[in-house]
């Protein structure tokens, strides 16, 4: 027969362990009820933790493309305003100049409207986003287009001042612009005008753009091209027929010479009604796959967040069970530690 040495302070030890062991059992019972959540994932789900962790990221990386969808939409969405913009006052420039083709008498108007339009363009190329410039192409930190008619005169401006004067010998004011033949003017359009919205004289005095856009990651397998840049033709032709209406004398030159200018300038927006109009379907293709991108995304990371609830979440009725078991586990601990501690021989002496 074996016999173990007993002591009130022995008996005293092993409860306060216990008491120890049933508080943090309480504290964690107290998180979980509180939170909806288990207090350690990983004890709680032992080897399951790794897909726990793995569904968690997955969630976090899709919601992540979520908000950037969100950001691309609006990039778009004000890419689309700024296009019909620039639609509209096309189809108001060309309907005008088809109107006024045979009197040069109409020029101011001409003219007004074109200093107008290009005012327009300039302005909607430089449209900015959240601080960045949308039809900036991958340069979205600069400004895309120069002022045209900024003071001092900009790089745009004195480039066609000095095409003019090149041409012709005198500048656009000088009363020799009447004496412009048809065919000088046909040679000045065709040539050193035209070139002014060409490479690299486009880029070197017109434009701060790059030619390529900005790309933009909608879902984990797909991207799409999700700028315009301020380099597209349609631009450079609207830029064109603008500034040779608003510029290049028009209201002083001869009939004959003047329905060559005007007949450039309606060639040149029939094209970019066109082109503008391939823009915004463009764009309008963009935002339609970013939205059902956005909707699949969606869908997936409302997968997920059930996944990640049936791992993690606790049982909130069960809990409440267990809880109410450790705090009656606890009181009658304290209950048995207090009467231990008032254990002592001298009560048998």
């Amino acid at each position: 027969m074996k016999t173990s040495y007993i002591s009130t302070f022995t008996l005293s030890d092993s409860t306060r362990s216990l008491l120890q062991r049933q508080t943090a059992n309480l504290a964690k019972l107290q998180l979980e009820i509180s939170s909806g959540r288990k207090a350690d994932i990983g004890l709680d789900l032992g080897a399951r933790t790794g897909e726990a962790v793995s569904v968690r990221a997955e969630h976090t990386r899709l919601d992540a493309l979520i908000d950037t969808n969100a950001l691309t939409a609006s990039r778009l969405d004000v890419t689309q305003a700024a296009l019909k913009d620039l639609l509209s006052t096309t189809q108001d420039s060309l309907a005008t100049l088809v109107a006024v083709r045979d009197s040069n008498g109409s020029a101011s108007v001409a003219k007004g409207q074109a200093e107008g339009s290009l005012k327009l363009l300039i302005s909607r190329l430089n449209t900015q986003l959240g601080g960045t410039y949308i039809f900036s192409g991958i340069n979205t930190d600069t400004k895309p287009v120069t002022d045209y008619f900024a003071t001092p005169a900009s790089a745009s401006k004195t480039a066609v001042d000095t095409a003019f004067n090149g041409a012709f010998g005198f500048n656009q004011t000088d009363p020799g612009v009447a004496g412009i033949t048809p065919a000088a003017m046909t040679a000045f359009l065709n040539g050193p005008f035209d070139a002014l919205f060409a490479d690299p004289q486009w880029g070197a005095t017109w434009s701060s753009a790059t030619n390529q856009t900005m790309t933009s990651q909608i879902s984990p397998a797909e991207s799409l091209n999700s700028s315009v840049s301020a380099n597209e033709k349609p631009m450079r032709q609207l830029a064109a027929a603008f500034t040779m209406m608003a510029d290049l004398g028009a209201e002083a030159l001869g009939k004959e010479t003047y329905k060559v200018v005007v007949d450039k300038a309606i060639s040149l927006l029939g094209e970019a009604v066109v082109g503008v109009t391939n823009l915004k379907g463009g764009v309008g293709l963009a935002q339609s796959r970013v939205s059902a991108a956005s909707d699949r995304l969606q869908v997936q990371t409302g997968i997920l967040n059930r996944r990640v609830n049936d791992l993690e979440l606790v049982n909130k009725e069960e809990t409440a069970v267990r809880l109410n078991t450790a705090i009656t586990q606890l009181e009658t601990t304290y209950a048995v530690s207090s009467r231990i501690q008032r254990l002592s021989i001298l009560n048998f002496l």
